[in-house]
């Protein structure tokens, strides 16, 4: 089975140079439509191409769909795929870290693991300002 490493390789190189190329075509291609005029475009042949409108409605559809998909799409998403407390997957078990020794003035806390509910209770219900 091969490992999947995020270290370069040679395909994943040529992967990447092609897709350097084709997205700086067609970018070009984009610019050279949206900013000469039709009857250029026309006198070349070109009579086929969409309304200017589109060279500015697509971005912008573009940005207000990823702005959707960021503010609520991705949090409802990440939202589901959290196990609820009760859940079996949110444990603790025999390599758990839970006994905090004290630290020295100024020192560095010890490394443990903070229960779920402690964490909850301090990010959600401490230091309500209402």
């Amino acid at each position: 089975m091969v490992e999947s490493t995020p270290s370069p390789t040679p395909s994943r190189a040529n992967n990447g140079f092609v897709l350097y190329l084709v997205s700086t075509i067609l970018f070009v291609v984009y610019l050279i439509w949206a900013f000469i005029p039709d009857p250029l475009l026309h006198y070349f042949g070109l009579t086929y191409l969409p309304l200017k409108y589109w060279a500015i409605a697509m971005p912008i559809y573009g940005m207000v769909s990823l702005f959707v998909f960021v503010m609520f799409f991705y949090p409802c998403i990440n939202m589901l795929l959290v196990p609820p407390r009760e859940s079996s997957n949110v444990l603790t078990d025999s390599y758990t870290l839970s006994d905090r020794k004290e630290t020295a003035p100024g020192g560095v806390p010890s490394a443990c693991d903070i229960p779920l509910s402690t964490v909850c209770e301090i990010l959600y219900l401490r230091n309500k300002h209402v």
